[in-house]
């Protein structure tokens, strides 16, 4: 249950645990806790006070703790860790937009990302990085169904390809896909690549709804639709995203 002690430890929510030690003090006349620099609670009792009456403290306190643990975590912000955990920016050259990212703690069950004017808003449980990165990954996948289907519609209509479903998934291999019946499979990464490769991958998929191979017949139409695809094909190959 979160807010129980256990082996020294203290579990919260997402079964995050941190250093938990109870003392107890003849000179305490209430309860108190300090969180050390490190993340390590300590939680200082009046002698005599019951286990239930130290556990309804600590589970009172949670609020405060998650804030204390959110407040140390942003404090080592420039640590390589901590990026790593938390992104400080997202840039979308094929949309021309640039977020930095806000990261809000709040004492609720969930983590969200909403889009403002120059940023991005992560809120919630913002110290559990698999929730943080989840959420950002759907955010990306809302983002650029927004940003790429259209440009498939439009390139479809101009090199006349008739096409089925589009979907965006969050992928580390693949750009894209295309099935039998012509449906679309695109990877939300393109929205951190530059717009003529994001045009190339777009087209090389489209070409796959009149050739499901990669024959020279199939080059011939990339080609066609896009001459300079050579060039590009080899930049996707060494592009390296961090998220």
């Amino acid at each position: 249950m979160i807010g129980t002690f256990a082996d020294g430890q203290l579990l919260l929510a997402h079964d995050r645990r941190i250093p938990c030690a109870i003392r107890y003090s003849q000179r305490a006349v209430r309860m108190r806790m300090t969180l050390s620099s490190e993340g390590n609670l300590t939680v200082t009792l009046p002698m005599g006070t019951s286990g239930r009456d130290a556990e309804n403290f600590v589970r009172a306190s949670l609020p405060w703790i998650e804030r204390t643990l959110l407040k140390l975590a942003l404090k080592q912000h420039r640590k390589p860790e901590f990026q790593e955990m938390f992104p400080a920016a997202f840039h979308f050259p094929v949309a021309g937009e640039h977020f930095s990212i806000r990261y809000e703690w709040r004492n609720v069950c969930w983590t969200g990302v909403r889009e403002e004017e120059e940023f991005l808003l992560v809120s919630g449980r913002v110290l559990d990085a698999e929730m943080v990165h989840e959420a950002l990954r759907n955010y990306l996948i809302r983002k650029a169904g927004r940003v790429l289907e259209p440009l498939v519609r439009s390139l479809a209509e101009e090199y006349r390809f008739r096409t089925g479903k589009i979907s965006i998934r969050f992928q580390r291999g693949r750009w894209g896909s295309c099935s039998r019946a012509r449906d679309l499979s695109l990877n939300a990464r393109m929205l951190f690549l530059n717009p003529d490769e994001v045009r190339y991958v777009i087209l090389h998929e489209l070409c796959h709804t009149r050739e499901m191979n990669h024959s020279e017949r199939f080059w011939r139409e990339v080609a066609h639709c896009c001459p300079d695809y050579l060039r590009i094909r080899t930049a996707l190959r060494k592009k390296r995203f961090d998220f």
